[in-house]
């Protein structure tokens, strides 16, 4: 039997983080990795399991998976890499806002890259409090409030249905608003706290 697919010993073995091509826990033998991935059999010569890079290349990998846990290195890393692609296009928007270009660009546009980003963040957060023991009630608040107290606020604001979408709806969805803030603020907390140690119920510690 090769290093690669050696059956793990106990004492000897310990998680050195995810392969870079598949994902699947590493473990190393007396703090040495494996030649190769004893899942995809990738060679592990050149992989960098705690770089920023392969965080977030695991985050678009598990694109729609929030099966398992993350660690706070890959939900900062990603949760960082997407606040700045963001600002860039809220910079971008503010500039052809005031050049008087905004009306010749398409609005869906302007939303394919939070779009895109929603979908990852969201497993990833959902992984990130599995870390931390906990399920997936605070980010399924999170997105409800934010969700309708939104559309409620931009109806409102529109004119649209105004028999329907009184003062004291949009009152309330402003407060929706207000609330859906702290639960975020109490989500990225979360995040930054350790996990307890060894596996919980969600599967092992990732690195």
């Amino acid at each position: 039997m090769n290093e690669a697919t050696q059956a793990p010993i106990a004492g000897q073995h310990h998680y050195a983080g995810d392969c870079p091509y598949c994902g699947q826990a590493i473990m190393s033998e007396r703090g040495k990795l494996p030649l190769l991935c004893p899942t995809c059999n990738h060679s592990l010569r050149s992989a960098q399991p705690d770089s920023p890079l392969h965080n977030i290349h695991r985050c678009l990998k598990l694109y729609c998976d929030v099966r398992g846990r993350s660690s706070r290195r890959e939900f900062w890393a990603f949760t960082l890499a997407a606040a700045l692609l963001l600002s860039i296009e809220a910079i971008l928007f503010a500039d052809c806002y005031r050049n008087g270009a905004l009306a010749t660009i398409p609005l869906w546009l302007w939303l394919i890259l939070p779009a895109l980003l929603l979908c990852p963040f969201a497993t990833l957060t959902v992984r990130r409090l599995h870390d931390l023991g906990k399920g997936p009630g605070l980010l399924i608040t999170f997105l409800a409030l934010g969700a309708a107290g939104g559309a409620i606020v931009a109806m409102h604001s529109a004119g649209y249905q105004p028999e329907l979408i009184t003062k004291n709806v949009a009152a309330w969805a402003w407060a929706a608003l207000r609330a859906d803030i702290i639960v975020g603020s109490i989500i990225l907390y979360l995040a930054t706290q350790h996990r307890l140690p060894g596996p919980n119920e969600y599967g092992p510690a990732p690195k």
